[in-house]
């Protein structure tokens, strides 16, 4: 017998399926409990489409930057530590069991990592993984701290144990846990050792580590780190890395953390840069640059406006590489910050980048400091190299 197929048939027995999906969910037949895991056709339809998606998605990621930098892989341990690796585990430290049992399972890095290419994983770590426990980046603007991740994530799999523990945790590394349980302290709120969690970057004496990858916190001024660490907790200063553990913290040690950083000795930055970026620099931190509207630099951060106003931060010793990078923040509108952001990113939208980069060498050489905003060029790169 031949039934002939009309279109009020074909829409019948389509309206038929959906009444019987509809029926079927309502029923609640279906099992929903992770105890049962996936059916192996639906884990490989699930990671299939996920690759396909990935792949072709990832098409659109720009080039990156070079990611063999140990500052780079630095920053992107000192946040993995307790982001990444209670699911994922990392060398030395396996998955914990509890996560293990998790539907679907997150792959465990602390014994291999699928191949991905750089651009790929960028992908993942921005976005996430819909119907996973893999969750977006915090801050998905902040592309300066997924490629950090990214950095971290290419050299695990060469990566020892005694390594991944200098990296991740800093000077803080003898203190803290081994094994499955390692990271699973910095996910309760608030940690239990607050200030270790901030050492296992800025160490306790707030000079960072590993070259540029932490900015330098010792002896800023309790007002500008305070204001800071609320602006990272509310999320008004945008950043997949500080949000977490300044949210997680609560007010009260957010204070007590700003002392504390503001009452350690402040050291300058061992850096060097060729003379004419720091006239540069000078010029455009004492005169401003009229003709784009932009102020000078010591208006507001120069030792006398500093005394006026501690809110401000002080940025003289810092790194260089910091300073510009936050410029570069500022200019492309994904910094954020307390209430003079509309001022900074106006002005890092009118320098150009290689007015930010003379500008942050300048400082970082030691200008603007107490006195500096009357100190000469000479003056400033004595600094350079201090003892």
């Amino acid at each position: 017998m031949l039934i002939r197929v009309t279109w009020r048939r074909a829409g019948l027995a389509l309206g038929a399926l959906l009444l019987g999906g509809v029926l079927f969910a309502w029923s609640g037949l279906f099992n929903i409990a992770a105890s049962g895991g996936h059916w192996a056709v639906t884990e490989w339809a699930l990671h299939w489409v996920m690759r396909n998606s990935v792949r072709t998605r990832a098409l659109l990621v720009e080039a990156p930057p070079p990611l063999d930098s140990p500052a780079l892989r630095a920053r992107g341990a000192g946040h993995y530590a307790s982001g990444c690796a209670p699911c994922h585990g990392a060398p030395g430290e396996p998955q914990n069991p509890i996560v293990q049992r998790s539907t679907p399972s997150p792959p465990d890095f602390s014994d291999s990592l699928d191949e991905w290419s750089s651009r790929q994983l960028f992908r993942i770590v921005q976005h996430g993984v819909r119907y996973t426990g893999m969750p977006g980046w915090i801050e998905p603007a902040r592309r300066d701290e997924v490629w950090a991740m990214v950095a971290l994530l290419e050299a695990l799999p060469d990566m020892g144990p005694e390594e991944y523990r200098r990296l991740a945790y800093g000077e803080e590394a003898p203190r803290r846990a081994r094994g499955a349980a390692a990271g699973m302290d910095g996910l309760s709120t608030p940690p239990p050792d607050l200030l270790a969690d901030c050492a296992r970057c800025h160490n306790r004496d707030g000079r960072g580590r590993d070259g540029a990858a932490f900015p330098v916190i010792a002896g800023q001024n309790e007002a500008y780190l305070l204001q800071a660490l609320r602006a990272f907790a509310g999320g008004s200063r945008h950043s997949g890395i500080m949000q977490p553990p300044a949210t997680r913290a609560g007010d009260a040690a957010l204070q007590a953390l700003a002392a504390h950083y503001a009452a350690q000795p402040r050291a300058p930055v061992r850096q060097t840069f060729d003379p004419a970026l720091l006239a540069a620099g000078e010029n455009i931190a004492r005169q401003g640059l009229p003709e784009s509207q932009v102020p000078a630099c010591l208006s507001c951060h120069g030792g006398a406006a500093l005394r006026r106003n501690p809110s401000w931060p002080r940025l003289e010793g810092q790194h260089a590489a910091y300073l510009e990078g936050q410029l570069a923040l500022w200019r492309d509108g994904v910094r954020g910050g307390g209430p003079f952001a509309n001022v900074m990113q106006t002005i890092g939208e009118r320098l150009t980048p290689d007015q930010a980069r003379a500008v942050s060498a300048w400082f970082a050489a030691g200008g603007g400091g107490e006195g500096g905003d009357r100190a000469s060029h000479g003056e400033a790169r004595e600094g350079l190299a201090p003892p």
